[in-house]
């Protein structure tokens, strides 16, 4: 990773994350662009919990101190309506008794993790099981939610390729819900079997729902985020690790059991990529025998291996508010190639771009007219 310019935003929204103390010694000029670029990488929310924890919110200047303040109560409502989305869609499913996995954000919350209600959401994600996933969405539907995606290819890109549902939405209502049957799409290079993070999952402090076990939702967080397609401005993603990491890192046997369920479900790449980038950027602690076991069974072949590593850390670093478009334009390109690639066989990627391509066009000179 090329080092961020200590005086730069970024590695100052760094440094007052992993040390909040800091922040009080901070004098006007330096908060503004730090506050611009906290907000530019969904982490505004969550540098104010970091603030509060250290208990130096009340030693910053009153702008700020309102800033964060106000960032805090944004966040908390949205954290209120997920909420109430995941308990909505909990009730539908009930009646048939259809088995649910919270999964990320949702999770968060109902894990009590710290982080959770920091995070901007726009949606929530849940998992039941493939056989069932009709069912479900019928539930659904019969209780007021509606299909968006509605464009007939869409439909048959998430039915028949992808691992989740089109999402769904409920009129008059901010989020939107993701249902999902496993972690990967069915067509792509990693294929995770999803009985095994079923036989895991253990109940949540929410009744009637329940989460992956800590090594799975590690993996899927890591999946999620080092095998989508857009790496611009994913720094809050890479948080979520970093607080799995430290959450989760100190029960005994954690460790140890992250490796083995990576290598048996064949996810040990992007467990490498999310260990790898964690280190790099947030200086995350973990077992360094480790990630150098990882580094050496799991990494792709020199100079791939290097230049993946080098260019994670890059993208995933804190944005820059004050620069677009944004930096690295080519790699970020290149990263959206990779996942296409890695997430369907070529001959249903070429089709499938090419169509793309066409809407894309098609939409633009409606547009113009």
């Amino acid at each position: 990773m090329t080092p961020l310019d200590p005086a730069s935003p970024p590695a100052r929204l760094v440094e007052a994350i992993l040390a909040p103390q800091a922040l009080a010694a901070l004098d006007l000029a330096a908060w503004e662009p730090l506050l611009a670029c906290a907000r530019r990488n969904a982490v505004l929310a969550y540098l104010a919990q970091r603030a509060e924890a250290a208990g130096v919110t009340e030693e910053l200047p009153p702008a700020p101190r309102a800033a964060l303040h106000s960032a805090r109560l944004g966040a908390a409502r949205l954290t209120q309506l997920a909420r109430f989305e995941l308990d909505r869609v909990r009730r539908a499913l009930a009646p048939a008794a259809i088995p649910l996995i919270a999964l990320k954000g949702a999770a968060y919350l109902v894990r009590g993790m710290p982080h959770a209600s920091t995070r901007i959401m726009s949606d929530i994600d849940v998992m039941v099981p493939k056989d069932r996933i009709d069912e479900a969405e019928r539930a659904l539907l019969a209780a007021g939610w509606e299909g968006t995606k509605l464009h007939p290819y869409d439909q048959k890109f998430y039915r028949q390729w992808s691992h989740e549902l089109p999402p769904l939405q409920h009129p008059g209502r901010l989020l939107a819900v993701d249902v999902h049957h496993t972690i990967c799409a069915p067509v792509s290079r990693l294929r995770p079997d999803p009985a095994a993070f079923w036989a895991r999952a253990v109940p949540s402090a929410t009744e009637g729902v329940r989460v992956l076990s800590p090594a799975d939702s590690v993996l899927h967080a890591a999946v999620h985020l080092f095998y989508g397609a857009d790496f611009d401005g994913r720094f809050r993603d890479l948080i979520d690790l970093h607080e799995m990491f430290v959450a989760f890192g100190t029960a005994d046997g954690f460790w140890p059991q992250l490796v083995d369920v990576a290598r048996a479900q064949g996810l040990e790449r992007p467990l490498h990529y999310a260990c790898a980038t964690c280190a790099a950027v947030l200086r995350t602690p973990m077992p360094e025998d480790m990630t150098a076991a990882l580094a050496r069974d799991a990494a792709p072949p020199w100079p791939v291996g290097p230049w993946m590593r080098e260019t994670f850390a890059t993208l995933l670093a804190p944005v820059d508010a004050r620069r677009w478009p944004p930096e690295h334009r080519a790699q970020l390109w290149l990263m959206y190639v990779r996942s296409h690639w890695l997430r369907m066989p070529p001959h249903l990627l070429i089709p499938h771009l090419a169509r793309k391509s066409l809407r894309r066009a098609s939409a633009a000179i409606s547009h113009q007219l």
